[in-house]
């Protein structure tokens, strides 16, 4: 290692001990790699952190058992299937969890190699679609090319259990050619490739992807990374996907798993609406978990940690002044949102006291669940809400600890590149730093 730029320069693996409050400037080509680039997600956290806390804590150990209980599109799930540990997933988003499920699959390659070339050909002749989104739109968001070649597509894929039967290594081959039919949508549609918002720019005019070109490429991606993967990882290991929020019983969802370590990065404030990203991916894919129209999909928002969007009822009877939740400077926090942005301070303030309040509660749920000297490592990154800089990290340290939680140590990385990219003006800011927070059940 060597400093630079008040960083702390590190090529390769992430070093066991690391100075409290240092940054690092971790250089790393693997973002993307194995499964981990079967799917465009936002706020990923990189893998070398995941990687890092299992093989300080596990000590090479085989058959743990790590949990993340937001688990995204399965950054954590991944590299500690590949380390030879069982994993749990937990997420609200279905979507998230579907991803994750997929990345940490293994598959029968013949079969795969079979309905693949029985697709391929379908895609090559077929004439006629045999889905139709509910989406009354459409039209705004894909060019018709694009819907009738989709159409095709995801009819095809429909049609595998039929062809080929309802068992599970047929299942699980299905998933993992919706996944990759759901990693091309945005890039075949209309939508800006890269801002967080799904829309159609009208000022910057975008040449969407050819669909069969682009999913018959991305299927070569999948084909061969899950081959790796499936020949790389112990067949006999653990794997549970939980769709809940982990606000909510965790004791419930795990039942009587023991929990060796847990690693995960929870939503930023404010900062992402996932529905809102994944909205043209879930007009193709939602009626798999009844979110494939803009109605179905808003209903579904109240359960995010950390999102903006609900009604005025929801935080009419809400102040900072009369709901304070006890935290050296966050109330403070919470108060100048509320008094100084007089357009929207009301309901910011009671997003970001919200956030923190479910917060308080998966520290609670989650210190039910593990057992004593269990580590639990939480990436987090500082927010700005209405132009008032939140200390995220010391605040959910402070949770932490008011929850039976030591913190061993802290640090931070420099964020590259997390597809937030996008000037968000003063509504939140782009976030450059992650701090990593490590804790210890007491």
């Amino acid at each position: 290692m060597s400093k630079s730029l008040h960083c702390t320069f590190v090529k390769g693996a992430i070093p066991a001990e690391i100075e409290r409050e240092s940054i690092l400037n971790i250089s790393t080509r693997n973002v993307t790699t194995q499964t981990h680039g079967f799917h465009k997600y936002p706020a990923k956290f990189i893998p070398d952190i995941p990687r890092w806390a299992i093989e300080k804590y596990l000590n090479g150990e085989k058959g743990q058992t790590i949990l993340d209980p937001f688990c995204g599109s399965g950054t954590t799930l991944v590299e500690g299937v590949l380390a030879g540990h069982n994993v749990i997933g937990i997420d609200v988003d279905p979507l998230s969890l579907w991803i994750s499920k997929v990345k940490t699959t293994r598959l029968d390659m013949a079969h795969l190699v079979g309905i693949s070339a029985w697709l391929i050909k379908g895609i090559k002749t077929g004439t006629k679609g045999g889905f139709k989104p509910e989406c009354e739109t459409v039209g705004h968001w894909f060019s018709a090319d694009a819907i009738a070649k989709l159409s095709i597509l995801r009819g095809l894929i429909n049609e595998i259990p039929d062809k080929f039967g309802t068992n599970r290594k047929t299942k699980d081959i299905q998933d993992l050619l919706m996944i990759c039919f759901s990693s091309i949508i945005r890039r075949v549609s209309n939508a800006d490739n890269e801002s967080q918002k799904t829309y159609v720019s009208h000022t910057k005019t975008k040449q969407p992807e050819q669909v069969n070109g682009l999913f018959l490429s991305q299927l070569e991606m999948f084909t061969r990374r899950i081959a790796h993967f499936s020949a790389s990882v112990n067949p006999k290991l653990r794997k549970k996907y939980v769709l809940s929020s982990s606000a909510a019983s965790l004791e419930k969802s795990l039942g009587r798993e023991k929990i060796d370590l847990a690693i995960t990065s929870p939503p930023y404030i404010k900062a992402i609406d996932y529905i809102y990203n994944q909205m043209v991916e879930l007009f193709w894919v939602g009626d798999w978990f009844e979110m494939q129209t803009q109605e179905k999909q808003n209903s579904q928002k109240g359960k995010y940690i950390g999102n903006k969007s609900m009604g005025k009822s929801e935080f009419a009877d809400y102040t900072p002044y009369e709901n304070p939740l006890g935290i050296d400077g966050l109330d403070e926090k919470l108060q100048q949102v509320f008094d100084t942005d007089q357009k929207n301070g009301h309901r910011h303030s009671y997003v970001a006291f919200k956030c923190f309040s479910d917060m308080e509660k998966h520290f609670y749920q989650i210190k039910k669940c593990l057992q004593k000297e269990t580590h639990y490592v939480v990436v987090v990154g500082d927010s700005s809400v209405s132009g008032v800089y939140f200390e995220t990290a010391d605040f959910i340290m402070q949770i932490a600890q008011r929850n039976g939680f030591t913190n061993i140590n802290q640090w931070g990385y420099k964020i590259k590149n997390r597809y937030m990219r996008f000037d968000r003006k003063g509504r939140g800011g782009i976030i450059k730093i992650d701090r990593v927070l490590d804790f210890e059940k007491k």
